[in-house]
């Protein structure tokens, strides 16, 4: 295609790139049909980088008409094998057309799907009742596709419903997304996911099975004033047995019953009512009791390692904010080495040893001059991060256990050791436990 146009007094003829998009279906009995989707011009010469390829905006318009299509000559090639009667192999007669909307990635669709009358050699049989057949709705009972509402499930698992409501709008030609269609989807999806694994029977386990350990953690979601009306308590967790884990989450206002679902998470991961459960927790009191109510015997309750270590982590960021302020008046190592130690005496469960480093770090404090306003700031700072500790550590003192021990699996305690940035502390030598014991002593 050409444009004449005017540059300067001088002709110039500006040519452009003609592309026609057209699609063929080929029937069963061999006829075809043609349909063209589109036209698109392209300039040559003076291109923009905006109009290089194939734009967002066209493949949206393309794949709508290309699914409108396909779904037309789809179903009318149904409509007519489904007219053979299975039984008798006669054509049977249409009832009527019925309008039904089909809800696909590529577009909202409203096609007219016919009812197929029964064969008379179905009518005189008993045992098949009903009226005129539709076989579109037999295929789409949801009146959506499979691959549309598995793609809402997803999204809708990994943001929030309005956002993944956004995406599918903003990517596919499909139609308007309702934040109460994705939740709703998700949550079908979520329901014959936990039919399926009820139906599958737990394995059997003999009396000398490791005991069962339940990972929680909570939180608290607050509601948007525009559109929610209350707010919301997430529970998730993690159960593991020695060869198994499964993973599991429940709103407490939404579930029905979350001590029997947890129940039923217990049973599918081969809990009989007699195997021990271990809790192990930020030390939340409304966590174990969700366990205690659904396994309906005593727990072992356990505080996690990880809270127990970013509370301590806190303490050491305190201190080092503390020892690197200009004109520190202080003794550097009587802050330097509490702080190192606090971990270490944590993992080997000597509580009472880390209530009285963190009251050393209190009275130190106190001691400084505050006559410096950062060296004040940085003092109060260190001053509450060990007061949070020591009131975390005296509600939860029965809760902390010498982790080092044997109550919990090699893997975990590897794992804890090597991954985390907040794990287990270097196990200090001889001389440095020494050196500690004699400063201890010389405080006390």
């Amino acid at each position: 295609m050409g444009v004449i146009g005017y540059d300067g007094g001088f002709i110039v003829r500006e040519t452009a790139m003609d592309v026609r998009i057209i699609v063929a279906t080929t029937f069963e009995n061999g006829t075809t049909k043609t349909h063209h989707l589109g036209r698109l011009y392209r300039p040559l010469r003076q291109a923009q980088a905006e109009e290089i390829g194939l734009l967002l905006e066209d493949a949206r318009t393309m794949l709508a008409q290309l699914q409108n299509d396909i779904l037309l000559d789809q179903i009318e090639e149904m409509s007519e094998t489904s007219r053979i009667c299975p039984d008798c192999a006669k054509i049977r007669a249409i009832h009527d057309y019925r309008p039904r909307v089909l809800d696909t990635l590529f577009g909202r669709f409203r096609v007219m799907a016919p009812r197929i009358r029964r064969c008379a050699c179905n009518a005189k049989s008993k045992a098949i009742p009903g009226g005129p057949l539709s076989s579109l709705a037999n295929l789409f009972p949801h009146r959506s596709t499979p691959e549309l509402q598995r793609l809402q499930a997803v999204l809708g698992a990994r943001h929030s419903f309005r956002e993944a409501a956004r995406i599918l709008e903003t990517f596919l030609p499909c139609a308007r997304q309702m934040n109460t269609t994705v939740r709703n989807r998700l949550g079908k999806i979520a329901q014959d996911i936990s039919g399926c694994n009820q139906a599958v029977p737990a394995p059997d386990r003999d009396d000398t099975s490791p005991p069962l350990t339940v990972f929680l953690d909570g939180a608290h979601i607050r509601c948007r004033p525009e559109y929610q009306r209350r707010h919301l308590d997430v529970v998730v967790g993690k159960i593991e047995s020695l060869n198994m884990c499964r993973r599991f989450g429940l709103v407490q206002q939404a579930t029905v019953s979350p001590a029997k679902q947890l129940r039923q998470d217990l049973h599918a991961l081969g809990w009989d009512g007699k195997r021990s459960v271990t809790v192990i927790s930020d030390g939340e009191p409304t966590l174990p009791n969700l366990v205690l109510s659904a396994v309906r015997q005593p727990v072992r309750h356990i505080l996690d390692w990880w809270h127990i270590s970013m509370r301590v982590q806190h303490v050491e960021n305190a201190v080092k904010g503390l020892l690197q302020t200009e004109n520190f008046p202080g003794i550097p190592e009587l802050f330097k080495r509490p702080a190192e130690t606090l971990r270490w005496y944590l993992w080997l469960g000597k509580i009472q040893t880390v209530g009285t480093l963190v009251q050393c770090l209190l009275v130190d404090c106190a001691r400084l001059s505050k006559d410096d306003p950062a060296v004040r700031d940085a003092t109060a700072r260190v001053q509450a991060r060990c007061r949070e500790l020591y009131s975390y550590l005296a509600n939860n003192m029965c809760l902390i256990p010498r982790f080092d021990g044997a109550i919990l699996s090699h893997e975990w305690k590897e794992a804890t050791w090597d991954k985390f940035v907040t794990g287990a502390p270097r196990q200090r030598t001889l001389s440095e436990q020494q050196y500690s014991d004699r400063k201890l002593r010389s405080r006390s």
